[in-house]
């Protein structure tokens, strides 16, 4: 659990409402991050682990809960994720400015991680709905 100290900004893409906050985790090290329709776990987060290094991390659990209860088309996911991209990003410099001003960070633009999200959002589909496609298709 993590304790939400200040609210950031805020936005909707697509139909979730993204929260942007400095935080606290458990154990005291302060984030900052996105959290889905004010969610209590950031779905991307940055943390400063270790003093001058902030590390980059994402929540793969929630990431997999997006992609399966997205009703949009490819193209429209496309879309979607370049418009999470872009506000992403200029949250991160809005983290660099004000809460990491003197540390190292890890840019989610220059993650190789972000890359393999991007495909599996906008590619995603459902076993269970492809299956059913399949034998509809079959009979």
């Amino acid at each position: 659990m993590v304790s939400k100290n200040i609210l950031v900004d805020t936005t909707l893409i697509g139909t979730l409402q993204f929260y942007v906050y400095v935080f606290n985790t458990e154990t005291g090290v302060i984030g900052f991050g996105m959290f889905i329709n004010d969610g209590p776990k950031p779905i991307f987060y940055l943390l400063n682990g270790n003093g001058s290094r902030i590390t980059l991390n994402f929540d793969d659990e929630q990431i997999l809960w997006l992609c399966q209860q997205s009703t949009f088309s490819t193209d429209e996911r496309r879309m979607l994720f370049k418009e999470f991209l872009a506000y992403a990003t200029k949250m991160e410099k809005k983290a660099a400015n004000l809460v990491f001003r003197d540390a190292k960070m890890n840019y989610l633009s220059e993650s190789r991680e972000i890359i393999r999200y991007k495909r599996m959002y906008v590619h995603f589909q459902n076993e269970s709905l492809s299956s059913s496609k399949r034998s509809l298709i079959t009979d």
